[in-house]
């Protein structure tokens, strides 16, 4: 297996954020990696999932994906929330929040250098 460093630069990343229970993160991680994949067009092991964890009170989930650009947002959106939710509603009885970050691919650097990130097609 590749060291995470050594991944990063032999392929482009797509990050995503989990706000919600650790059990259901483990029980979720993989499959959501490969919604996210399939419907951005990438695969799965560029997919980088993080738990987060987040004082609150409120009970619902939520998944953070950070995006190249609006155009994508338009083009996936609904469906990536659809992939994201169907994954985790089988194991979770809570509200499922999926919320986008853009960041323009001007703005990702990669060890100092600007970086191309997400091998999502605008497809």
């Amino acid at each position: 297996m590749l060291d995470w460093r050594v991944t990063a630069t032999l392929s482009d990343m797509i990050f995503a954020e989990f706000y919600g229970p650790a059990s259901l993160f483990a029980d979720t991680r993989s499959t959501l990696a490969e919604r996210i994949a399939s419907v951005l067009h990438a695969r799965p092991q560029d997919i980088v999932i993080r738990r987060v964890e987040a004082e609150s009170d409120y009970p619902g989930t939520e998944i953070w994906v950070e995006l190249s650009s609006e155009e994508q947002l338009a083009r996936h959106g609904r469906d990536l929330a659809r992939q994201i939710t169907s994954a985790i509603q089988p194991q979770f009885e809570g509200d499922v929040w999926v919320l986008y970050r853009i960041v323009p691919l001007d703005r990702v650097f990669l060890n100092g250098e600007p970086r191309r990130r997400g091998a999502a097609t605008l497809n």
